[in-house]
């Protein structure tokens, strides 16, 4: 995942497996990240955009938000606020402005990574 600071989306990437070929880019609207004790929060705002490998972004979710304001999880003025934001996101995709490197796309960990261990009392923060 790539994500600025005070940025409300993340860019995430996938590959599919076992050739680890590139499948597209994923931007998920979230709330940013705000540090805490053990790590970072975010908050899902359900909104997303798919970027398939070769192909024109779709909406994902877009149905969706008007649900959630009748369930009370997001107000209107905070679904407002996100479909403004995907608006103005799309805008730059259909102009071919992307503020992160394609290069992500051919990122591959270095095998002797080992997977961080987690610290004393993630769980209930």
């Amino acid at each position: 995942m790539l994500q600025r600071p005070d940025e409300s989306h993340a860019i995430w990437h996938f590959w599919e497996e076992p050739e680890r070929r590139f499948a597209g880019w994923y931007v998920n609207f979230q709330r940013p990240y705000v540090r805490t004790t053990v790590g970072y929060d975010t908050l899902d705002l359900e909104l997303d955009i798919w970027i398939p490998e070769g192909s024109d972004w779709q909406w994902k979710d877009l149905e969706v938000l008007d649900d959630r304001v009748r369930e009370g999880r997001f107000t209107q003025a905070e679904v407002d606020e996100v479909r403004r934001d995907g608006t103005r996101f799309a805008a730059d995709l259909d102009a071919g402005r992307r503020w992160w490197d394609e290069r992500w796309s051919d990122f591959v960990p270095d095998p002797g990574w080992e997977a961080p261990r987690l610290p004393a009392g993630w769980d209930a923060a």
